[in-house]
């Protein structure tokens, strides 16, 4: 199989340096470069508009496709919004930011891949979710930005797999959950966090790349855990 990550971030950095270990074929793209990866294994990819992913699939007119893709973008919060514990924080700008930020990139992957797909060509797209995002899950309240943006992320992943079934029926995409991780987006809320919660992302990467290895096109569709088991919407 050959890979694209998007996304360069503690996850992406960790899914390419076990992708490197496994002797496999990848593309990390995203903003900044991860110490060991190589070079010639890495896109500067600024921003997820249609001049970055020009530029990015520009490669493969001479390059086969991959057959895996996983989109790891996400967003919580940045140095100007934090997460919302009262409906009186929502912002709209932080609102439309975190669609953009958690929804869009999948989706535009997804826009640019069936454009140039066959439809015979066999491809897992994966994006990277967070149960959070689910409406029945939901008994903390709070964050409704990061909550509403991962639940469309989530329509997105559902919608996109009954589309893709008719015109690709190689095709699957799947929304994980992987659960939190020891990353800079979690940083602020460490001590709201006990050490036992926080997963080391090589540890996630090794998992999430062992399920996307044994996926079924009749999981197509679903968000899932690192076991493969569904979670609910």
């Amino acid at each position: 199989m050959s890979y694209l990550i998007l996304g360069s971030g503690a996850l992406g950095s960790a899914l390419a340096r076990e992708l490197m270990a496994r002797g496999e074929s990848f593309l990390l793209a995203g903003r900044t470069y991860p110490k060991g990866i190589e070079m010639g294994a890495f896109f500067p990819l600024q921003e997820v508009d249609a001049i970055s992913f020009d530029a990015l699939f520009t490669l493969y007119d001479t390059d086969p496709l991959p057959t895996v893709v996983i989109n790891t973008i996400g967003v919580l919060h940045d140095v100007s919004f934090m997460p919302e514990r009262r409906v009186e924080e929502v912002h709209p700008k932080w609102l439309c930011d975190s669609l953009l930020a958690n929804a869009w990139p999948t989706l535009a992957l997804a826009a640019r891949f069936s454009r140039l797909m066959g439809n015979d060509h066999p491809l897992w797209l994966c994006a990277i979710s967070d149960l959070a995002g689910s409406i029945a899950a939901n008994q903390e309240g709070g964050r409704y930005s990061y909550r509403m943006s991962k639940a469309a992320l989530d329509m997105g992943v559902k919608t996109l797999a009954l589309e893709w079934a008719q015109r690709f029926p190689q095709a699957g995409v799947v929304a994980v959950a992987p659960g939190l991780m020891d990353s800079p987006m979690n940083t602020p809320f460490l001590s709201e966090l006990s050490a036992e919660q926080l997963q080391d992302p090589a540890e996630v990467a090794v998992k999430l790349l062992n399920l996307i290895n044994v996926l079924s096109l009749t999981q197509s569709g679903q968000l899932l855990d690192l076991n493969g088991q569904p979670l609910p919407w």
